[in-house]
């Protein structure tokens, strides 16, 4: 059993991230996810991409498993999921008044500003994903 705590901070909903049906809508709760996923990254001291660095999103899963509201706190978790060769896995969650609300896996690549292609994740970089694993479980 892993010892390591998700990333956790408070996202803001705004009122206008509603939709006709009177709950936050998924691209809003999506871009959301980006928010914690950012300052996840930023706070556990990894590289920050750049023209010369860059780090993209590849592919995500994603599952909506209750509704999102204006007021109530929303808390965006995020962890280290998976660790690959060339790709490491972001697993997020978002959660209000206790209930998982939205749940989702980034895979994420460091590309060659010359080629675009896939790079190798270095021993470095590894590391610090390493330190906030917890391996994904079924869900």
């Amino acid at each position: 059993m892993s010892t390591v705590e998700p990333y956790a901070c408070e996202v803001q909903v705004r009122w206008s991230d509603q939709d006709i049906n009177g709950h936050v809508n998924n691209a809003r709760l999506v871009t959301l996810v980006e928010e914690v996923r950012v300052r996840a990254l930023k706070a556990w001291g990894l590289p920050a991409p750049g023209p010369h660095r860059p780090r993209v999103l590849r592919s995500f899963e994603v599952s909506f498993d209750r509704a999102v509201h204006y007021g109530p706190e929303l808390t965006g978790r995020a962890w280290i999921s998976r660790i690959g060769v060339t790709s490491f896995t972001v697993g997020h969650e978002l959660l209000q008044q206790g209930h998982r609300c939205v749940r989702l896996h980034a895979v994420m690549v460091l590309l060659d500003p010359d080629t675009h292609r896939p790079l190798a994740l270095e021993p470095s970089y590894r590391a610090i994903l390493e330190r906030y694993l917890i391996p994904r479980e079924s869900d």
